[in-house]
């Protein structure tokens, strides 16, 4: 069997969409005749943690991680954050609310380049080293972000002549939280430089959408996330009492569409709806859009926040819901985004209420699958009448017809297979 060095910063016990893509590479890799080995960070930070997680690891995966320099300590000391707070993952595109938390974040993107977790770069080169004389791996593969894992690969791959594919679940320097900060000159033009570098040094690049380095006239390969059947282990148990919206994922600030509160307001207003439509949120929310939501909504339609939920309580959530929320924040990079869960809502089989650009990656997913509709984020008139469509169905106890071949096309193990075919 070959053997694959993976150099990931989320690994379990890091909870969140970040860790699922190389963990179920890691799952379903020795099926195709590779043995992946982890490098990873100890004691990270992550956004949410996770133990649920640890089961998807092959018993026979190494896994092995080494201590980091990081500055997160010192970011939650001087905001005045409790040193068990978890920091979100979209913190760099929340508003600012005080003089300390702008400091930090400029701080952040003019001197930590090309991300906060440099300081990893040091040990984990080191500890690469080590396991490549111990483990003689046939390919090196890192998955990105934090960027800095690619350059960690850059300089094992450069030192051990094995070949290397850079993945990437996000752009890099074209990544949405980039557009609305204030980024120097001089720090955007060694982001630049660093990624023009990686691109170029790796011997393949996979992405999990098209349109990434649209600029650069760049071949890569397109490796979608998608779902894992074995994450569903429960049946449908939904509440006939109530037709329930539920949404996955956290929840920022360019996510809040306010023409859905407004449908959802206006169909509280009449019998057939009143108390019977609810919506709940599985995830982090932003603490203004949480207020947003609370000061305009709540005394209209039932509106629960359930919090951070282990992923396979998450998957056992919307499984039993009636219709799925998807939103795509706001921003130019909109119609490139997908994200992990728009392959979790497909699996479970749900209609999505889906918010982006109409054309965009995530549009054409669901279209082919026919698994929902995609609004524009202004749209009231529509989405009131696709949201009656199907209460209707619901009421009636019919579901909308899904297309069962183009649903397959995105289970991880098929998605590993293509990986394995690119290494």
């Amino acid at each position: 069997m070959k053997k694959v060095l993976i150099i990931t910063y989320y690994w379990p016990p890091a909870g969140g969409p970040g860790v699922q893509r190389v963990l179920k590479f890691a799952k379903y890799l020795p099926e195709f005749g590779w043995q992946p080995i982890i490098l990873t960070v100890k004691n990270g930070e992550y956004p949410a943690y996770d133990e649920s997680l640890q089961k998807d690891i092959p018993d026979s995966c190494k896994v092995y991680k080494t201590p980091a320099l990081e500055p997160f300590s010192l970011y939650k000391k001087f905001t005045g954050m409790a040193e068990d707070e978890r920091i979100p993952t979209a913190v760099l595109t929340e508003k600012k609310t005080n003089w300390k938390k702008k400091v930090t974040h400029w701080i952040r993107l003019n001197l930590f380049i090309p991300d906060a977790k440099i300081g990893w770069i040091p040990y984990a080169v080191k500890a690469g080293k080590h396991i490549i004389k111990k483990e003689n791996p046939d390919m090196i593969f890192s998955s990105s972000p934090p960027p800095t894992v690619h350059l960690i690969a850059k300089s094992l791959a450069r030192w051990s002549k094995i070949r290397w594919v850079a993945d990437f679940r996000d752009p890099w320097t074209d990544i949405y939280h980039y557009e609305k900060n204030k980024i120097s000159f001089f720090s955007t033009s060694i982001n630049k430089k660093l990624e023009k570098n990686v691109l170029k040094s790796a011997n393949k690049i996979s992405c999990v959408a098209k349109g990434f380095f649209h600029e650069l006239n760049l071949s890569y390969t397109v490796i979608p996330n998608g779902f894992d059947k074995s994450d569903i282990n429960i049946s449908n148990k939904g509440n006939k009492k109530f037709f329930t919206i539920r949404y996955m994922g956290s929840l920022k600030e360019r996510q809040y569409v306010d023409s859905l509160f407004e449908v959802l307001k206006d169909l509280s207003q009449y019998d057939k709806f009143k108390n019977r439509i609810k919506l709940e949120i599985i995830g982090n929310v932003f603490e203004s859009v949480r207020n947003k939501i609370i000061d305009k909504n709540c005394k209209y339609f039932d509106i629960k926040f359930l919090g951070y939920k282990p992923h396979t309580k998450a998957v056992s959530l919307i499984k039993n819901a009636d219709a799925l929320l998807f939103i795509i924040g706001k921003g130019k990079k909109g119609k490139y985004i997908t994200t992990g869960k728009l392959f979790e809502y497909i699996m479970v089989k749900k209609p999505i209420i889906a918010f982006g650009p109409i054309g965009g990656v995530a549009n054409k997913i669901i279209t082919k699958t026919n698994t929902g509709k995609m609004f524009d984020y202004s749209d009231f008139t529509e989405v009131k009448n696709y949201i009656i469509k199907l209460f209707n169905l619901w009421s009636n106890d019919e579901t909308p017809e899904f297309r069962e071949a183009k649903i397959n096309k995105y289970s991880r193990k098929n998605l590993t297979k293509k990986l394995t075919k690119l290494f």
